[in-house]
């Protein structure tokens, strides 16, 4: 991913979904947060899908999330480096037909409020449950994937301080021709951006350049809302943007020596590199 010009990148758990692992996938990302010149924000997301042992009753895994998981899942994160770098620590849910529900994911996520975290919130991807709607009006920083988003979602959210996340390599990988419509999202106002998702089970890409090639072909972004997509509303969608994302006086020097003319290649251009040099907060990598 670093070779590829990603410099910060928020790491989701939900690979798990136990407590024990979910802790053990957590202690992972402050591991290589530490010894790796990529930036990682932890996101919590035990409430990624419904164990095989509760599939006769979800509601007993939602109340493990929120009196177990979740305030373990704090106390690791004070324990950590990470709040000393000012590094936010989020949570996550999937409000899906046959993940969790709207009820559950609003219990979810009001319990992460509660206990401070950042919230987010996976949305919308194969249907509507209303999960953009509750996730926007509860503060969400960011919601992902945004397929099935309503009309009167996408008004809220272009009011909203929540930046929408959408994911091409998903679409891309499962062979669908149907992709989130971010050209409607950007039109209507919307802060809009792009992720690898990268991932084993439906995304194996850590390209951003390729997620930015995808997302102008068949989401009908321009080279320069692409741009604008994985860099400044990338930050603001990890907590960061105050620091990172765009070069400016004050902030992080995170900078990528492009060996290309033309902004409009790093789009143009998939199946390559075109990142010569990454500088990582002023320390040339490679």
């Amino acid at each position: 991913m670093l070779a590829s010009g990603t410099t910060s990148a928020e790491v989701k758990t939900g690979y798990g979904l136990d407590t024990e692992t979910e802790t053990k996938m957590l202690q992972a990302i402050a591991e290589l947060d530490r010894g790796h010149p990529v930036d990682l924000v932890p996101t919590f997301l035990g409430a990624h899908a419904i164990p095989i042992e509760f599939r006769d009753d979800t509601e007993a895994y939602v109340d493990l999330i929120c009196g177990e998981m979740l305030p373990k899942a704090w106390d690791w994160y004070l324990t950590t480096h990470f709040p000393a770098k000012k590094t936010p620590f989020f949570a996550d849910v999937f409000c899906e037909k046959n993940a969790f529900d709207l009820d559950q994911s609003e219990r979810i996520l009001r319990t992460a409020k509660a206990l401070w975290f950042g919230l987010k919130a996976h949305v919308d991807e194969f249907t509507n449950l209303g999960g953009s709607k509750l996730a926007i009006e509860l503060g969400a920083v960011s919601i992902d994937h945004l397929d099935a988003i309503s009309d009167e979602e996408i008004a809220l959210l272009a009011v909203s301080e929540t930046i929408g996340i959408v994911t091409p390599t998903v679409n891309f990988n499962f062979g669908s021709p149907d992709f989130a419509d971010a050209r409607k999202l950007i039109d209507s106002d919307c802060a809009v951006a792009i992720s690898t998702d990268y991932n084993p089970g439906s995304a194996p890409c850590p390209s951003q350049p390729m997620a930015m090639a995808i997302a102008c072909r068949y989401q009908k972004l321009l080279p320069s809302e692409a741009m604008n997509a994985v860099t400044i509303n990338a930050a603001y969608a990890i907590g960061l943007g105050d620091r990172i994302g765009s070069i400016e006086v004050g902030k992080q020097a995170d900078l990528l020596i492009l060996n290309t003319s033309d902004y409009r290649q790093c789009a143009y251009e998939f199946g390559g590199n075109i990142t010569q040099n990454v500088v990582k907060n002023g320390v040339l990598i490679n």
